[in-house]
């Protein structure tokens, strides 16, 4: 049998109580009730604005008539004589101003259309974590929703003139923000620039390739680039080669063992160059695997997006050199119906995806066969389940 349902409405005889209190004279009861009632009444409002699709709406409005009510109307006591002088009531404290970046990433987590490409954001710590993080989040999204929130962010922090410069690195060919500075938080920011220098060691990896070598020069900025965003951004993971689940690149070991086998791919290009162009395509398709091996879960599918843009100039040096080598090299990108695929792939990565099921969503290795030797690609692809 069920039980009846609670009567939640308050009732008159109460309501004449509350109304009585805020009409008593001279009594700072009533008035810290009416500072109450006016703080609560403003809190609920700001809510509500805030999440107007809330389940409790339609009962709030009802409770927000009674509280206007008891601050707008309340009932007068009918003197015995002279009225005495009205007490003077403390107004509240004004509420202090919102801050423009916790209002700016509270508005990005609730964003729907974010969610659908990044998925459920961790948040941070600490508002120096979380700008970090929000900022390498816009490097997921497509490229003219991020320029909006970039837009934002910047009049949330207004540039400062006597900031410190940003973090250079070299750009492939336009120029950029990849981290926008808060010196109040003691975050100077990243750019790429055209000429910047390389991050050290992967200038040294690549020293024996001829400066004005295209693909070298363009191997420097991927390079640089991968590096310094996968060391500050908390959602990046390491698929690295033969092993089954990724690793977050915010462990430092697992950020060491990238970085070294990069590196390692990297200082191997100039002498495979100097062996002939099947040997450098070979070393490219390894160094191609290196730069892509880092990406998200869900990975930064969009093509307009900044990752998915690095990976796939990473895959065209790979393409232009291959295409040099008729009928000794031919390498694809495994995409797609992942059905259509699997034949030319192995060690693949499943994620659950309502957005992308049966679909090839990231090409961590390149298939290639050169000189009548194949190799598999590697993919990340999605399940229903």
């Amino acid at each position: 049998m069920n039980e009846p349902t609670p009567d939640t409405t308050v009732p008159g005889d109460d309501l004449a109580a509350f109304r009585g209190l805020l009409a008593t004279p001279d009594s700072d009861l009533a008035g810290t009730f009416r500072d109450g009632l006016r703080l609560l009444a403003r809190a609920l409002d700001h809510t509500a604005l805030l999440h107007p699709g809330d389940p409790g709406a339609e009962p709030f409005t009802r409770v927000r008539a009674v509280l206007g009510g008891l601050l707008d109307d309340p009932a007068e006591p009918v003197p015995a004589g002279p009225a005495p002088p009205p007490a003077a009531v403390a107004e509240p404290a004004p509420e202090p101003a919102p801050d423009p970046v916790a209002v700016l990433l509270d508005r990005f987590h609730a964003d729907r259309a974010v969610r659908e490409h990044l998925g459920d954001i961790r948040r941070q710590d600490d508002p120096a974590r979380q700008w970090i993080a929000f900022n390498c989040a816009l490097l997921r999204l497509p490229r003219k929703t991020a320029e909006s929130w970039r837009e934002q962010a910047a009049r949330a922090v207004p540039a400062a003139p006597d900031a410190p410069a940003p973090l250079l690195l070299p750009a492939l060919d336009s120029e950029e923000d990849l981290l926008l500075p808060w010196p109040d938080q003691g975050i100077r920011g990243v750019r790429t620039a055209v000429g910047a220098a390389p991050v050290p060691e992967v200038a040294q990896a690549l020293a024996p390739v001829p400066p004005q070598d295209p693909t070298g020069k363009a191997l420097t900025a991927l390079a640089s680039q991968v590096l310094a965003v996968a060391e500050l951004d908390p959602e990046a993971l390491y698929f690295e080669s033969l092993t089954p689940q990724p690793r977050p690149l915010a462990q430092a070991s697992a950020r060491a063992d990238h970085t070294r086998e990069l590196l390692t791919r990297l200082a191997a290009y100039p002498a495979a160059l100097r062996d002939g162009p099947s040997r450098a395509l070979e070393a490219l398709v390894a160094i191609d695997e290196a730069l892509c091996s880092v990406a998200h879960l869900p990975p930064a599918a969009d093509p307009a997006s900044w990752w998915n843009g690095l990976a796939s100039r990473a895959h065209e040096l790979v393409f232009a050199l291959a295409a040099g080598l008729p009928g000794r090299a031919r390498v694809r990108e495994p995409a797609r119906r992942f059905r259509d695929v699997r034949d030319l792939t192995e060690d693949d990565v499943p994620m659950v995806s309502q957005a992308h099921p049966g679909r090839v969503i990231w090409c961590l290795r390149l298939y290639s066969e050169i000189d009548g030797v194949p190799r598999r690609g590697r993919v990340i692809y999605g399940v229903d389940r």
